[in-house]
């Protein structure tokens, strides 16, 4: 799977053998310099006024000193693997530091487990969440279940938008799933949700007859447009096992998912704004309320993350 050249591991100091093992392999595959990182929340500055030993300023520089030696150690188990590692600990929110990051060294891959956030939440906490609203690069969200390889690989293509950045973010997705499901020679699945809009109100309006001729028509075009979109892949590759729905994609998404079991799904988190400040995808949001597996979560060509870079934020 050789297509990421800088990729970011958020290590954390929890020791995830799982995530750790998966970017530095996926680090060998492709060549690339890896950076494991790790993000000190700032000290509040009523603590400083406790103490006349330590101003807080100093307190602060002395956690992040202790989080890069301990990042180091970890880091120094894999130096025989080749990959250039570097070492990075800032100071502030864990998501915001790590999408200004990616911003500024131009990283293309995120790398994280999800269990060191989510005490008494689901299973995809904060700064997992804020990461898939606000990070412009691809983001690998891992279970902490999952060790070694996947064996069923799920990936969520729409086929009903048809402009031109969705239609690339769909064939992004696909071809991150293929390559996933070859890299781990895991079962891939696909699934496509479709729906009529305002059925009941145009029935009630026009007739029974007339929507279902309408209905009918309109399945079979998504039917069409995903045997068409699926066909440049399948000669190359093996076919995958299609799921082609009708009904809400997030209860839909969900529910294939749990039905195949699967190990990791791939989808596009597309984020748009509105009065409640910048979101993700509705479909995306309620999906990640309940999946249990893991996420390799894509955004469109174009995304502009809101995050500022820590020379225009001063």
């Amino acid at each position: 799977m050789k297509r990421f050249q800088n990729i970011l591991l958020y290590a954390g100091m929890e020791q995830n053998e799982a995530a750790i093992n998966r970017a530095v392999n996926l680090a060998m595959e492709n060549r690339a310099p890896l950076t494991f990182m790790d993000v000190v929340k700032p000290i509040p500055r009523a603590l400083g006024m406790l103490t006349d030993v330590v101003e807080t300023e100093e307190m602060q520089r002395l956690l992040v000193q202790d989080h890069r030696e301990k990042l180091l150690a970890i880091a120094s188990d894999y130096v025989g693997t080749g990959v250039e590692i570097d070492v990075l600990v800032s100071s502030g929110d864990p998501a915001t530091e790590i999408v200004r990051q990616v911003l500024e060294k131009k990283y293309d891959l995120v790398v994280k487990a999800v269990n060191e956030d989510t005490m008494g939440e689901r299973i995809f906490g904060s700064i997992s969440r804020s990461l898939l609203r606000l990070c412009p690069c691809p983001v690998w969200l891992l279970k902490p279940e999952i060790h070694g390889q996947f064996d069923v690989v799920l990936a969520a293509v729409d086929m009903e938008d048809q402009d031109p950045v969705h239609v690339e973010l769909n064939r992004e997705i696909l071809e991150l799933g293929h390559a996933v499901a070859a890299r781990e020679d895991a079962k891939l699945h696909i699934v496509s949700v479709w729906d009529f809009w305002m059925e009941q109100a145009l029935r009630r309006r026009a007739g029974d007859e007339e929507i279902d001729v309408a209905l009918a028509a309109h399945k079979a075009t998504i039917g069409k447009r995903l045997e068409a979109f699926l066909e440049p892949f399948q000669a190359t590759h093996e076919a995958p096992e299609v799921h082609l729905r009708r009904g809400s994609p997030s209860s839909i998404v969900r529910s294939v998912a749990d039905d195949i079991e699967a190990d990791l799904l791939v989808m596009g988190t597309v984020c748009r704004t509105g009065a409640a400040g910048f979101l993700i995808g509705n479909t995306a949001e309620t999906v990640l309320n309940h999946v249990t597996c893991s996420i390799l979560a894509l955004k469109p060509d174009g995304f502009i993350s809101p995050v500022e870079l820590a020379s225009q934020a001063g």
